[in-house]
């Protein structure tokens, strides 16, 4: 399978995955890019314990945690709609956490480099539009826009699908925020997923972005 978002593998010296949350097992849904999903309804806020804190945000009704995954260096939490699955998306939301990699490079150095590793798998052009600093609870972050026009699925064979295949590439944008804590690096990240777009029309942009991120927000560290 090619990479695509939320984790990218081998990037950081002890961040094993940075291109892994919309990676994984991803096959095509059949939906535009479209904000206005049924993210309407009530949102209720999770706390996760990464490492040494407690990083929180609002989840939209209707969604739910689809993976977890927590090993030397690295959590990660992916959520999707209910009736969609990792297989099969067209919304994500992903948490990531880095261990010890806050005094080691800052927010907007972190999406720069993420955003280099990003276009090695892109087969169309690469959107990144920093947004600019922000700030949780005190902690000093970054935020920007990332996608792809044309995003590859490419599927290699396994055990539970004997062969590999290619699928229909589709468009792919999301909004990230990272913030260092007191010594760990956290990653959040909404992508979306639909139709193949243009590099100067991308669905997601400044002027709608907080609309898009909106039901997630205000993201809490303590």
């Amino acid at each position: 399978m090619k990479l695509a978002l939320c984790s990218p593998i081998g990037l950081f010296q002890g961040a094993s995955v940075l291109l892994l949350c919309s990676l994984i097992g991803s096959e095509p849904v059949q939906a535009t890019l479209d904000i206005a999903r049924s993210e309407s309804g009530a949102a209720h806020t999770h706390v996760l314990p990464v490492f040494g804190q407690q990083l929180g945000f609002n989840l939209p009704a209707g969604w739910k945690q689809a993976y977890h995954e927590e090993q030397a260096g690295m959590f990660m939490a992916e959520y999707v709609p209910e009736q969609e699955a990792l297989t099969q998306w067209s919304a994500l939301f992903c948490v990531q956490g880095f261990k010890d990699m806050a005094e080691s490079i800052s927010p907007e150095r972190f999406l720069d480099a993420m955003a280099q590793t990003y276009k090695s798998t892109c087969d169309g052009e690469v959107v990144y539009q920093k947004l600019g600093d922000t700030e949780v609870d005190g902690h000093e972050g970054f935020k920007a826009i990332l996608g792809c026009t044309a995003m590859p699925n490419i599927h290699n064979a396994t055990q539970v699908n004997p062969k590999a295949y290619a699928s229909i590439p589709q468009g792919e944008i999301g909004y990230y925020t990272v913030v260092s804590g007191n010594k760990d690096l956290y990653l959040l990240h909404k992508s979306m997923r639909g139709a193949v777009f243009s590099v100067d029309k991308p669905p997601l942009q400044a002027d709608n972005s907080q609309d898009f991120i909106s039901a997630l927000v205000p993201f809490s560290l303590k």
